[in-house]
């Protein structure tokens, strides 16, 4: 058997409950009185992740849900393919587990801003400026556990509140999916492709890639371009993986999902029975 992460409806279960949850508490703790959960925004990758943005849905009706990829490789965005340099987000289909009639927007990220804002959160000079800047230094500690991927989502939530003109009341979270851990061997690789990073370096890259981020690059999505991305699963999972017709057409019903997602708690009945045949239980 071969477990397939993009077709496991167990991976977005999981974030349905888990993740949905858990940004629906922390919604609650932080929001003031008159705030508003207005944008969740997640990176497609596998697909589970983003089924959180289904869970969040059933709570507050008129969120908005962004799935974000790389602009060097725009699947959702155009139709598109090519390689990109943020890593661990997939690209070149769409999974068959996500459910892209909850999808409100398509976010585009360039990966060259993720890379120079990676520098900007890591390196000693890029600290600095962002200090001398007003940013509070508790909030410069903490931006190396943005990772390449979290920083495109970084990117995309900005995007998204300046699209809908989002003011001081809408709240948007977005998972911070990987740390700097990973990717020290970046910083040193941009290092050696760009010398030492300069102070102008910093300034430019504030400016542009955070104070001057736009709405370029965004798909705002209505009825018929959801079904559109709905119909390129048929490429990947219908032509090549065997999958039948009637399965994908199936899963452009509503109900395919509350059902799907309601299966939960018959899983966690199969775990626990499994969990004590080997007796972890």
């Amino acid at each position: 058997m071969i477990f397939n992460q993009f077709e496991e409806f167990g991976n977005a279960i999981w974030h349905y409950h888990l993740t949905g949850s858990i940004v629906d508490e922390v919604f609650k703790r932080i929001a003031g009185e008159r705030d508003r959960l207005a944008a969740y925004i997640s990176a497609t990758g596998s697909a589970g992740t983003i089924a959180a943005g289904d869970y969040l849905r059933t709570r507050y009706p008129l969120i908005k849900v962004a799935a974000t990829e790389a602009l060097q490789c725009p699947t959702l965005l155009r139709c598109g393919f090519g390689g990109h340099r943020i890593e661990g987000i997939g690209d070149k289909h769409v999974p068959w587990v996500h459910n892209v009639r909850n999808t409100d927007m398509v976010c585009a990220i360039d990966d060259e801003q993720c890379m120079s804002l990676l520098r900007l959160f890591n390196e000693e000079t890029g600290l600095e400026f962002l200090r001398r800047r007003g940013v509070a230094a508790d909030v410069v500690g903490q931006l190396p556990l943005l990772g390449i991927s979290s920083i495109c989502n970084l990117v995309a939530a900005i995007k998204t509140a300046r699209y809908y003109e989002f003011d001081s009341r809408d709240v948007i979270l977005t998972p911070l999916t990987d740390s700097m851990e990973l990717y020290g061997s970046r910083v040193a690789e941009q290092r050696k492709l760009h010398g030492p990073y300069r102070e102008a370096d910093a300034g430019m890259h504030h400016a542009r890639y955070l104070e001057g981020v736009g709405i370029d690059n965004l798909r705002e999505l209505g009825y018929y371009d959801r079904k559109a991305l709905h119909n390129l699963k048929y490429f990947t999972w219908v032509e090549q993986q065997q999958r039948e017709l009637e399965e994908l057409n199936r899963l452009w019903d509503p109900d395919f999902w509350e059902e799907t997602f309601a299966q939960v708690h018959e899983w966690d009945g199969l775990i626990d029975e499994f969990n004590k045949r080997v007796g972890l239980l």
